[in-house]
């Protein structure tokens, strides 16, 4: 090649853009994850958990099996089927304090969630997970109700549970309970209708962190809660 040649191919070259890096993607694609049975749910465990961070994934993985298992031997025949077409997704996620039910594909993907994490429940904080099940006996159990709110009683609009949400604050009963540190404070119920038929569900399966902490403590807490949790769990 002779001298102008060259010239003109450096010249060429040096005017070429740099290439741009790849754009890391919005979220973690589904491709990341290997599907689990556990307890006859379908659980999506993010790779991470099963190499670099294996040590705290297999401990959430135990975790979440005895919490399915829990909820498999309490919950009626008919509802478990349904909670168990709910997929549970598993990984380290900072966008995420601990567990999540995701009821809106819309917000997942203005957020930068993976949208087929929608009407999913998602552990995205294994640490706080397994931390905070020491206290919270029936976390998975929570979500899963907030699921089977939204995808079998109708959606958050339940008319019942909305009417009786009303009713329950008027009474102000739930202002001033036990936490399961003997501390005094506002029931978590009072946030929402969502919350308070996931934290009756709670006490009325196994055993909640806030008073009413057991079934009977419930049906006499909150008698007409505990009719309407009961109905609603027991229908066909």
């Amino acid at each position: 090649m002779n001298t102008v040649a060259l010239a003109l191919c450096l010249s060429v070259t040096a005017a070429q853009p740099a290439a741009k890096p790849k754009a890391k993607p919005a979220f973690e694609p589904t491709s990341n994850y290997q599907i689990k049975a556990i307890e006859g749910w379908k659980v999506y465990v993010h790779q991470d958990l099963l190499t670099t961070k294996k040590v705290v994934g297999a401990e959430a993985l135990n975790v979440l099996a005895a919490h399915l298992h829990m909820v498999a031997r309490v919950v009626p025949k008919a509802a478990l089927a349904k909670l168990r077409a709910v997929p549970i997704w598993l990984e380290d996620n900072p966008k995420v304090a601990c567990a999540c039910y995701h009821p809106s594909k819309g917000w997942l993907q203005k957020n930068g969630f993976n949208p087929e994490k929608a009407k999913c429940v998602e552990i995205g904080g294994p640490k706080n997970f397994i931390n905070w099940t020491r206290h919270q006996f029936c976390m998975v159990l929570h979500e899963l109700a907030h699921a089977y709110h939204d995808r079998d009683l109708g959606g958050y609009g339940n008319a019942e549970l909305k009417a009786a949400y009303e009713r329950m604050k008027k009474t102000g009963r739930y202002e001033k309970v036990m936490l399961f540190s003997g501390k005094t404070v506002k029931h978590y119920a009072l946030n929402n209708p969502m919350e308070y038929f996931a934290e009756s569900t709670e006490a009325y399966f196994g055993t909640n962190d806030f008073y009413p902490f057991v079934r009977a403590e419930l049906k006499e807490f909150d008698p007409e809660m505990h009719a309407l949790v009961k109905k609603l769990w027991e229908k066909k």
